[in-house]
């Protein structure tokens, strides 16, 4: 059955018209697609965001490296900017026009929106790394898409090691995460990790993440 997934809750697509220099605007927010939609490096300079995976099978900050695989605009024969490892499968991506997958059922991924899957023996990590004082709300919402084949993926929302929210998806469903008046220094981590479970296959998922300070 084919499913499709709308334009983010959190309006991804407004990331058009955003400056890569503008990572917080004047109400010091962060939206991960808007942010990272027109990267053209692995880091840009001055972003918070970036893209790492986890072997150990600790889910500890310490574990955590960056995914040594970097392409703008075109990933995988795609008009996506991908961070990846070609080894393990972990990738994280934004999509700058739909993409509709069709083997082993059917999916969308709508315009705008940030797709990452995990590897087969990884985590896939995504890190904010605050470039303030103070206190910061967290919104976001994580989407199982991959719904016919799998048993969905697991994740959690960690400020450092601590884990603030976490969560199981059956294949096909999605969770929002919230958490307000978390209190951040400069270079506080925040990380939402995806996990594969016991199964590999089939466990593409989209991330919306909003940080507002």
């Amino acid at each position: 059955m084919k499913k499709t997934i709308s334009v983010s809750l959190l309006g991804l697509l407004a990331c058009f018209g955003a400056s890569m220099s503008a990572f917080a605007d004047t109400a010091m927010s962060w939206n991960l697609a808007r942010d990272v939609i027109l990267a053209k490096e692995s880091a840009p300079p001055g972003s918070p965001w970036s893209f790492m995976q986890n072997f150990s099978g600790v889910n500890k900050a310490e574990n955590y490296i960056l995914l040594p695989y970097f392409k703008a605009d075109s990933c995988n024969n795609l008009p996506a900017t991908c961070w990846m490892d070609q080894v393990s499968g972990a990738h994280v991506s934004v999509h700058m026009k739909p993409y509709t997958y069709t083997a082993n059922g059917s999916f969308t991924i709508a315009a705008g929106n940030v797709a990452f899957h995990p590897g087969q023996n990884s985590q896939t990590v995504i890190r904010w790394t605050s470039p303030v004082v103070g206190e910061i709300n967290i919104l976001g919402r994580v989407n199982s898409v991959h719904d016919s084949c799998g048993d969905g993926v697991a994740w959690s929302l960690n400020q450092g090691d601590t884990v603030l929210q976490s969560g199981s998806l059956v294949r096909g469903s999605g969770a929002v995460f919230s958490v307000s008046k978390v209190p951040v220094t400069q270079s506080s981590a925040i990380y939402l990790v995806l996990d594969k479970k016991a199964n590999y296959v089939c466990d593409t998922s989209t991330i919306d993440m909003l940080i507002t300070k």
